[in-house]
Formats: structure tokens, C-alpha cells, sequence
């Protein structure tokens, strides 16, 4: 009797082991962290794979760490030389503007933070900031930021919780870089070939032709010579429109091997823009967030390297002054004025190429340029663009 009940017990227990399996909830798997930063390493496009990286980490980090504390992740590019910051979030809700001015002076503008705490008031709301230097360069620091709404946790528990995090994105922004930097080396490889080719073929036989054109247009000033006045004109012009186009072709494709950042382009324009006269240049950058892509970039610096050469060539100015700005957090504002003698709007054989291209390349990126007479003399050139927009 002893036997059969023991059996009984034991197939009894047999039974609620199958079926306890049945009861429990299924179980999540948590992602793999070495396959996002595989992912993150192999990125085309930084800004579009980010976000979904840090969508997935939110949702373990909503698990780590105590609901009140409302911790969010965050991943700021902060470029304190040309005074630019870039936030990439996973929320489904954009943080404010005044959050992300505030991480912008306080990462960007000031003295990066030490491994501590950082207190943040915006309108009457406390906000607690643990940041992490995932990865530094020459021009640009990368930080995990972590914000809280409530109490934050200590520096220590927060890292020993999250370090797995750290640690993939730290690899796989470091592994990403690396590759951007190689494929950068090998543009700029050839662009300098093709830049050199320009320079030793098409601007010397345009240089050539150039002073030939122009003489040829001097020795028909003469009377007898009325009815080829006219062609010669438009030949020299055209001819010394094509090899400054020509130049500017070779000169921006040094710059942009130097640089794919607008403000920095800028810089360096009014560098060497410097050297050619004794015009004062001045540079205004309140463009806090960089939201361009590289080809408004591009053409942007176009136009200002186009507008710092005419006033270089016919302003007779001694101040110049550029301004970049962001206007009602909606449009990019570029104002490049100074205090010459003024645009002659009867004097167009001279600069209506120039002219036409620069609002050719306004239109190409749906921008709106104008260029008018300044208050005190001297000459104002405006750039109004949609950030936001996409134009092909």
C-alpha cells in the first residue's frame, strides 16, 4: 500500500511539473549589445541608426532603474570649437528647447563636466544630469547622458548597472568614427588628385586664355574695330567668369577635404580672405544646433565664399562682418554686410555671373537670397533658409 501511494505521489508530482510551465509568462529575451554596436559600427548614416540603438536601451533601462526616477538616455556630440552640439535621443517625445539649450551651455560653451552630477532648472522643473565621455577627438566630444526627473541615482550605481551600455556604445561609436575617418582619408586622396588636375590642365589654359581675351578686348576699343566690341566684351568676361569658377572649384575642394562643417568652412574662407586684403573680418556664430546636411553646407559656404571675394574685389571696405543664426528655431539666417562703397546696380558685366550663380545655388537647397544696400553705406547679403527641408 506504502508503494502504490509513493508512486502516486510521484506521478502527481510529474504532472504539476508539465504543467507549471504553462502558467509562467513567456520570457523577453534582451537584446544582444555586441550586435547594436556591430550595428552602430557599420552605419551609413549615424543620425537615422542612433535613435533605434538608444530606443532598444531605453526599454532596459526603464527595467534597471526606479520608475520614479524617469531616467532617459541620451547621446550628445559636442563641438566646443565651432561652438555646436548634436542630440540623439530614442524618446517618442523630443526634449524641449530649453533642455537642449541648457545641455548645449553646459557640455558645449562651459568647461565639460567632471564625473559628477549636474543640476539642471528649467522653468521651476529639477532635472539631475549623469554624463559619461564615451569617446573623445581633436574637435569633438561624445557623452552618454543620462537625465532624470526624480531623484538620481549615485554615480557609482548607475555605472555599475549600466556599464554594459557604455561599453557597446562606446565600441561602436569608437569602430564607426574609424571608418567615417578612413573613407574621409580616401575622398580627400581624391579629391587633392582631382583638385591638382584642375589646377596643372583646365585653370592654366583658362588663365592663358583669359589674358588673351582681355587684350584682344583693349585692341578693340578702337573705332575701327565697333563691331567686334561686343563680342570681345562678352568673351573676356566670360572667359575670366570661367577660370575664377574654375579656381573657386579647386580652392573649395581644399576646403572641403579641411572640413564637412559650415561654421569651420567659414572660418577658414575668412582665413585666407584675410591674407589677400587688410579688411577686418568678423565672424558672429550663434548657430547652436547644426541641423544641415552636408549639401546645404556646401552651398551655403559657396555663397559666403563668394560674397567674402566680392567684397574683397570691389567693396573698397575696411570691415566685414557674418552673422549665422538660428531665427525662431525654424530658419537659418547667414547676413554678410560691410562698410564699402556699396553694389552698383548699373555695373552688372563685372559680377552678374557671380551674382547669378550664388542665387542658382540659394535655389538649389530652397533658400532665399538677397542682396541690397546696407543702412551706412556698404553692401548686405542675406541667406534665409527652412531647416528642415529637403531639396534635390
Amino acid at each position: 500500500m506504502a508503494t502504490k501511494l509513493r508512486q502516486w505521489l510521484e506521478n502527481f508530482e510529474l504532472s504539476l511539473g508539465k504543467q507549471r510551465p504553462l502558467c509562467k509568462e513567456p520570457k523577453i529575451t534582451p537584446p544582444d549589445l555586441n550586435d547594436l554596436a556591430f550595428t552602430l559600427a557599420t552605419a551609413n548614416e549615424i543620425s537615422e541608426t542612433l535613435p533605434d540603438i538608444l530606443s532598444i536601451m531605453q526599454q532596459q533601462l526603464d527595467d534597471l532603474l526606479p520608475r520614479s526616477a524617469g531616467g532617459k538616455l541620451l547621446i550628445l556630440f559636442s563641438s566646443p570649437i565651432t561652438s555646436e552640439s548634436f542630440l540623439h535621443h530614442g524618446l517618442d517625445e523630443k526634449p524641449s528647447t530649453r533642455f537642449i539649450q541648457e545641455l548645449h551651455r553646459t557640455f558645449t560653451l562651459k568647461k565639460p563636466p567632471a564625473s559628477s552630477l549636474i543640476e539642471l532648472n528649467l522653468s521651476n522643473k529639477h532635472v539631475e544630469i549623469a554624463p559619461c565621455k564615451l569617446f573623445e577627438t581633436s574637435n569633438q566630444t561624445i557623452w552618454l547622458v543620462f537625465s532624470f526627473a526624480g531623484k538620481a541615482p549615485t554615480i557609482e550605481q548607475l555605472k555599475w548597472r549600466t556599464a554594459p551600455f557604455t561599453a557597446a556604445l562606446e565600441k561602436g561609436i569608437k569602430a564607426w568614427y574609424q571608418r567615417e575617418e578612413k573613407i574621409k582619408a580616401a575622398l580627400n586622396t581624391e579629391r587633392a588628385i582631382y583638385a591638382a588636375e584642375l589646377h596643372d590642365s583646365l585653370a592654366q589654359v583658362l588663365g592663358y586664355l583669359r589674358l588673351k581675351s582681355a587684350k584682344l578686348d583693349k585692341l578693340c576699343q578702337k573705332d575701327s574695330y565697333q563691331d567686334l566690341k561686343p563680342i570681345t566684351e562678352d568673351l573676356a568676361a566670360y572667359t575670366h567668369c570661367a577660370y575664377r569658377q574654375t579656381r573657386e572649384l579647386i580652392t573649395s575642394s581644399r576646403l572641403t577635404m579641411q572640413t564637412d562643417n559650415l561654421a569651420e568652412g567659414v572660418v577658414n574662407s575668412i582665413k585666407e580672405f584675410e591674407q589677400q586684403s587688410a579688411i577686418v573680418f568678423e565672424l558672429d556664430n550663434r548657430m547652436q544646433l547644426n541641423l544641415l546636411t552636408p549639401k546645404q553646407s556646401m552651398q551655403i559656404l559657396y555663397i559666403v565664399r563668394e560674397s567674402l571675394s566680392n567684397i574683397v574685389r570691389h567693396s573698397h571696405a575696411s570691415h566685414s562682418r557674418i552673422a549665422i543664426k538660428l531665427s525662431d528655431n525654424q530658419h537659418l539666417q547667414v547676413i554678410i554686410e560691410d562698410n564699402g562703397k556699396g553694389i552698383d546696380s548699373t555695373a552688372t558685366r563685372s559680377d552678374s555671373f557671380g551674382l547669378q550663380i550664388m542665387q542658382e545655388r540659394a535655389a538649389r537647397i530652397g533658400a532665399k537670397l538677397s542682396i541690397s544696400h546696407r543702412k551706412g553705406g556698404g553692401t548686405q547679403t542675406e541667406l534665409l533658409l527652412i531647416i528642415g527641408d529637403e531639396h534635390e
